[in-house]
């Protein structure tokens, strides 16, 4: 089995996690196991499997492990009516939570999963004074998963987690630092095959887990750590016998423009420092990267290897090719996260100058972000009076008609080990426009042939606008760029990023 280390799967996600879908969706086809293993609690986990086309045995959360949960046959919906309050107690059915009172006291809230009418999420409960003493989360699938208490102040106190059979499995309990900010200090197992286990940490339990679940395998599996803040230290702290492999999934160093020189990621000093040589490997996703890392570290004893962060599945390559002419004339995309190594400001700014000269241009930004991030976009196109023109469209899980609809893809990023999203746009025909930045556009885009690279310099917008201009003022050229980006998919094809897999999976067989 290969385990792929995350955090999370949310309902929004970086490229990171597709990344991750992507390979599972790959291995699957080439029926090789695998699964994304993840590390952080939610009531919603199954709801966003299904949200992102996945099934319940392409994952394994942590805690659905020890609440053994990983599996429910018959899944439930429950309403505020099923929750069997005392009879003396009147519930107020309203529109997105119910309110429960007991004569004048209002006893508890419950609230309902967002976008269904009822499904109880969560239930607070408030004590004589009206402070909330107890939340109770329900499973997307029907059962109560956790209570959590809080002091009067309102901080959290206490955690216990329950089997769908409503045993408790795990509890964890909270103490102040000496800043008066909540810490875990005491994450405890119940009656794991017929034992107590006590740690101080999230990531020594999460270290228990990896160790349980090779366990599972018959030990030897491959784990491959993928979100390195939160993975890369429990992947280093097992005790079986596992193949275990970094991934980067993002520039390695603090200073992306000096990869060799500058200093590590704080993520990485840990695993590229003095215990480097208890790694089967580490994953890059461009031999560029590879050529860096590998002078950085001076350690020709572990292996590196180059493996492109997207595979473009065979049911995307036999989509027919939507011609250029009947794509949206001058219309321009931008998929990723809303953060400011995107510099999607800079893109906004850029895009001002292309309307000025084709006023009929149109910029659509797909992504989520903080909603400061978001309403600071929002404000800079109207600022620029470009607000009518450019449209922040929000996450978007299928962007298929997306793709077939645009005319050019563009990116600003500063840097990114692979842009996940360009790879996609480009598979789906649509040319790029993006920054000569390490490592991943230079390594996508054949300048003048599928798209155009400009050198950074010192981020001049004008060079970057122009190249934009230039793209849509020329259909002929467009048409033979976008007809050149399809074949991406042959480079990135199935077989072709398998094989990059190999020595890998080869090790695990």
């Amino acid at each position: 089995m290969v385990y792929f280390l995350n955090e999370y799967l949310m309902a929004l996600n970086s490229g990171l996690e597709y990344n991750e879908i992507n390979r599972v969706r790959l291995f699957k086809n080439n029926h090789i196991p695998a699964k994304i293993v993840t590390r952080d609690y939610n009531q919603d986990l199954h709801r966003n499997l299904a949200d992102l086309g996945l099934q319940d045995d392409d994952v394994v959360n942590m805690f659905d492990f020890f609440q053994h949960a990983e599996h429910l046959e018959k899944p439930k919906t429950l309403r505020t009516m099923d929750l069997k309050f005392p009879k003396t107690y009147e519930v107020d059915q309203g529109a997105d939570f119910s309110r429960v009172t007991d004569g004048d006291r209002v006893v508890g809230d419950v609230y309902f999963a967002s976008g269904t009418y009822g499904k109880v999420a969560y239930v607070d409960y408030y004590d004589a004074y009206g402070n909330k003493a107890k939340t109770e989360f329900y499973d997307w699938r029907g059962f109560k998963s956790m209570d959590k208490y809080y002091t009067p102040t309102g901080a959290p106190a206490a955690e216990f987690l329950f089997s769908p059979e409503g045993k408790c499995v795990y509890q964890s309990y909270y103490m102040q630092d000496a800043n008066g900010n909540p810490v875990n200090s005491l994450l405890k197992l119940i009656d794991y095959k017929g034992e107590d286990y006590n740690f101080d940490n999230l990531d020594e339990l999460f270290t228990f887990f990896l160790d349980e679940l090779n366990r599972t395998q018959g030990s030897h599996q491959t784990f491959i750590a993928d979100r390195p803040a939160q993975t890369n230290v429990p992947l280093l702290n097992m005790v079986t016998l596992a193949h275990k492999y970094v991934s980067l999934p993002i520039v390695h160093t603090v200073n992306p423009k000096e990869p060799v020189s500058s200093d590590f990621d704080a993520a990485y000093t840990t695993a590229f420092g003095s215990r480097i040589d208890e790694l089967d490997g580490i994953i890059v996703m461009t031999e560029a990267q590879k050529q860096d890392l590998a002078k950085k570290l001076n350690h020709p004893q572990t292996p590196i290897y180059v493996i492109p962060g997207m595979a473009v599945l065979n049911a995307t390559r036999n989509e027919p090719h939507v011609v250029h002419q009947s794509r949206v004339a001058n219309r321009l995309i931008f998929v990723g996260r809303l953060t400011p190594e995107k510099q999607v400001d800079l893109l906004i700014r850029s895009f001002q100058i292309v309307h000025e000269k084709i006023p009929t241009a149109t910029l659509d930004i797909y992504g989520y972000g903080d909603e400061t991030e978001v309403h600071a976009l929002e404000k800079l196109a109207q600022d620029l009076k470009v607000d009518q023109q450019v449209k922040l469209k929000g996450f978007v899980y299928d962007l298929t008609s997306v793709y077939n609809q645009a005319e050019v893809f563009v990116s600003v990023s500063r840097a990114d080990a692979m842009p996940l999203a360009m790879v996609e746009a480009m598979a789906h025909g649509v040319p790029a426009i993006a920054y000569n930045s390490n490592y991943g556009p230079r390594e996508i885009i054949q300048d003048r042939v599928n798209g155009r690279l400009i050198d950074v310099g010192d981020g001049d917008i004008f060079l970057f606008s122009r190249a934009i201009i230039d793209l849509l003022s020329d259909p002929d050229t467009l048409a033979k760029y976008s007809e050149q980006a399809y074949t991406i998919g042959e480079r990135y094809s199935e077989e072709n990023v398998l094989k990059a897999w190999q020595p890998i999976v080869h090790k695990q067989a």
